[in-house]
């Protein structure tokens, strides 16, 4: 099911269960250590870093020697005024194909739009599934690839464009940590967009999308810079990984106000150079911060 047919089918919720009873205690009992009923303290999150690589938790203590210095390397790209091309290559000719498709999409009727989707093959098969999936069945029925355009809309076949369009960006390039990355990576960054999207609240669903869809290309250009010192570590430190965290939002920002898709996407690139992701006033950031860790729960859960 595609991520819109998620966004406006009803989601799930667990079966509550039955409360248990709790005894009272007697005024000079002492409190057992651990009350019955009460719901033990949820395990801290697992770091981006640690899902991606496969870790299940990382390793106490402050970063190692090998990872300052790979932070140290990243440092030394941000502090330049753009970033290289070399650290997202495939992204210089697919982000002018998605600007050109979505300026089509909106100023193309409907027949010339299923004549321009029907040359691709993959795109195809994108808005077609995204017609036929439980969300658009209840609102009519698709019998071309036409008939889905008209059915799914802009909004729709904007989100289907940038899918397909997108995804190289995240073929992991063949160094070590971008090999170990890179399977989850795009799963990830699917999650995060369609998270984005149930969240996006006075900012269009489209830059929502967008939004979550292109964040872990910041990820994808940290691995490819650590890919440079060597192996990946196995745990990473947790302090390298919220370090790295941090500077993988940064160089997502150093893309985002270079690629500047949509004017409120330009506006987050260069929001990301006066405010952290963690105290972002940027709606955009906003709706990024509060959609993370549903996100990696949504991305563990289809890739397990």
């Amino acid at each position: 099911m595609s991520w819109l047919a998620r966004l406006f089918a009803p989601r799930r919720r667990e079966a509550t269960r039955a409360a248990v009873p709790v005894p009272a205690l007697r005024p000079d009992a002492a409190a057992p250590a651990a009350a019955i009923g009460q719901t033990p303290p949820a395990a801290p999150p697992v770091p981006l870093l640690c899902w991606l690589l496969g870790a299940e938790a990382p390793a106490a203590g402050p970063a190692t020697a090998a990872e300052a210095r790979a932070l140290e390397a990243i440092d030394a790209v941000l502090a330049q005024p753009g970033l290289p091309e070399d650290l997202l290559p495939r992204a210089a000719a697919l982000v002018p194909q998605l600007l050109a498709m979505l300026r089509q999409g909106d100023q193309l009727p409907v027949p010339a739009m299923a004549q321009r989707v029907s040359r691709d093959v993959v795109l195809t098969a994108e808005v077609l599934k995204l017609a036929g999936s439980a969300y658009y069945r209840g609102r009519g029925e698709a019998a071309d690839l036409q008939q889905s355009i008209s059915l799914i809309g802009v909004q729709g076949l904007q989100t289907v464009i940038a899918r397909v369009v997108l995804k190289p960006i995240y073929d992991h390039a063949p160094g070590p940590w971008s090999r170990s990355a890179g399977a989850r990576l795009w799963a990830h960054s699917e999650a995060l967009a369609a998270e984005c999207a149930l969240r996006a609240e006075g900012v269009p669903v489209f830059d929502a999308y967008l939004t979550g869809l292109l964040h872990d290309s910041g990820w994808t250009a940290a691995l490819n810079l650590l890919d440079r010192g060597g192996t990946a570590p196995a745990p990473p430190s947790e302090a390298f990984c919220a370090a790295l965290e941090r500077r993988a939002y940064r160089l997502f920002g150093r893309a985002a106000r270079r690629w500047a898709i949509t004017p409120a996407f330009a506006e987050l690139g260069a929001d990301t150079l006066r405010h952290p992701l963690a105290t972002s006033p940027h709606p955009l950031a906003v709706v990024l911060r509060q959609a993370m860790p549903a996100a990696l729960e949504r991305a563990r859960d289809e890739t397990a």
